[in-house]
């Protein structure tokens, strides 16, 4: 505790630091004078950020792995950031992996997750105000049998829209992320979407198109994973510009979006 000299003292310095008289001392005591009262609401604004700045560090400090619901795209986990799942898969209070776009919409619009990373295109989706940081792009691809006499008529370094119309497509459901995001591009391009056929099996349809003359979609990481499985099998060659997937990392919160981002990183 600091006796009356130590505080008279104080005050007296402070008055010589400003160079204006901040009490009127009489014989009842002492009051702020306006200049007085005009540094003490400062102060105080001051001591009032300070707090602020040690909460928000603090509840930073909380923010953990074990206490958070993430939701990824399955092409996102197994292609991307194989190696951080791998190891936080545990870690996380839960973690959803899906091929479903809309089973990580739906929860995180609901609040039953913290953050997703999912496909750009498709934020419009989101409910309410969210944070965004965009993660990576990449284009998509054709994978088809290198034996299909189809593509071998297409003479373009990459493949079009008016190209792929040409060809038998075969592509997971329409909940798919990919066969969604192709017929949206088509309807911004305002282009009828060509037909598809539906498996519902990754497996099936690479077979399916390592087999017959039927081509897929697919974005580069993971056309270059199943080309590299099958090399005298399968080929594939890139679409144009128009086709490119883009992936952020979106949260509600800020803390929470750039926690996530530097455990990605």
């Amino acid at each position: 505790m600091q006796t009356q000299p130590a505080i008279s003292k104080k005050i007296k310095n402070l008055e010589n630091y400003y160079g204006k008289q901040l009490f009127i001392r009489s014989s009842t005591g002492m009051e702020l004078t306006l200049d007085g009262q005009k540094i003490y609401l400062e102060a105080q604004k001051i001591i009032d950020q300070f707090e602020k700045l040690r909460n928000n560090i603090i509840e930073d400090n909380n923010i953990n792995m074990k206490n958070l619901k993430i939701g990824t795209l399955d092409s996102i986990s197994s292609y991307m950031y194989p190696s951080f799942f791998a190891i936080s898969i545990s870690n996380f209070k839960k973690i959803n992996i899906t091929n479903k776009i809309f089973d990580l919409i739906v929860p995180f619009n609901n609040k039953k997750l913290d953050a997703i990373l999912m496909d750009t295109a498709f934020k419009k989706e989101i409910l309410g105000k969210f944070e965004e940081i965009k993660l990576f792009e990449e284009p998509y691809c054709l994978v088809f049998s290198s034996k299909n006499p189809d593509i071998a008529r297409i003479k373009e370094n990459s493949i079009s829209a008016n190209n792929i119309k040409k060809l038998n497509i075969i592509m997971y459901p329409k909940y798919c992320p990919i066969h969604k995001r192709i017929v949206q591009i088509y309807n911004e391009l305002n282009i009828t979407a060509p037909k598809i056929i539906e498996v519902d099996y990754s497996e099936s349809t690479i077979s399916i198109v390592s087999r017959s003359n039927y081509v897929t979609i697919l974005p580069k990481s993971l056309a270059v994973n199943k080309v590299t499985l099958a090399p005298t099998k399968l080929a594939m060659k890139q679409l144009d510009n128009t086709f490119r997937r883009k992936v952020s990392l979106f949260a509600r919160d800020n803390r929470v979006l750039n926690y996530v981002y530097n455990s990605l990183y």
